[in-house]
């Protein structure tokens, strides 16, 4: 699982395709009163997008390209977006979407490659290494599964009340607090797997 450092939007390669698309564009959507610009979601939510995206199991070979195919999606249906949820839950919907997709493709690429080739990272070339602790974070959100995922990113980690998630994804609230303590449950089970495991490698 990648742990590189989301990029600034004006250091990212896709941040000028996007601006370059966006130039080309000008003119072609008129501002809605209270809706945000392309330019401002994309300015305001490229680091959220791209942490997402990341925790949502797209690799780090991927993860730029997938950051700016949520961004051409939201470019396409900003206009559709009403404000019944944040702009920030609206584009994790995508993300995920996004993110599903990436996972299938590289899951079928990894079957008909060499599956320790497919699986060792090379630490010396990344350039946005993070700790440890985030390396273990991103293992253990990758062994949920993306109802549990999403419900825990977005209140553990990005600070959404239940509520808030509830009505982002058309969800029960009952429905949102159990999948949290399921997954709370099963990241805690792993964690004290991983203690076990690091408790016999160092007996």
């Amino acid at each position: 699982m990648s742990c590189r450092a989301p990029p600034k939007p004006s250091q990212n390669v896709g941040a000028a395709q996007i601006r370059r698309w966006i130039g080309a564009r000008a003119g072609t959507k008129e501002r809605v009163e209270g809706r945000p610009t392309f330019e401002e979601v994309y300015e305001a939510h490229h680091g959220f997008v791209f942490r997402s995206a990341l925790r949502l199991g797209v690799d780090d070979a991927s993860v730029d390209d997938a950051v700016h195919d949520v961004f051409l999606v939201a470019h396409r249906r900003l206009e559709e977006f009403e404000g019944r949820s944040s702009i920030r839950t609206w584009l994790f919907a995508i993300t995920l979407r996004i993110a599903q997709r990436y996972r299938r493709t590289r899951m079928r690429k990894e079957r008909r490659e060499d599956a320790y080739a497919a699986a060792t990272p090379d630490a010396t070339t990344d350039a946005y290494a993070r700790s440890e602790a985030a390396q273990t974070l991103h293992r253990l959100l990758g062994a949920l599964d993306d109802k549990k995922r999403t419900v825990f990113i977005l209140s553990e980690l990005e600070g959404m009340t239940a509520p808030e998630i509830a009505e982002a994804f058309d969800l029960a609230l009952p429905t949102v607090y159990s999948r949290l303590r399921a997954a709370r449950l099963e990241l805690e089970r792993a964690v004290e797997r991983e203690r076990k495991a690091e408790a016999r490698r160092s007996a």
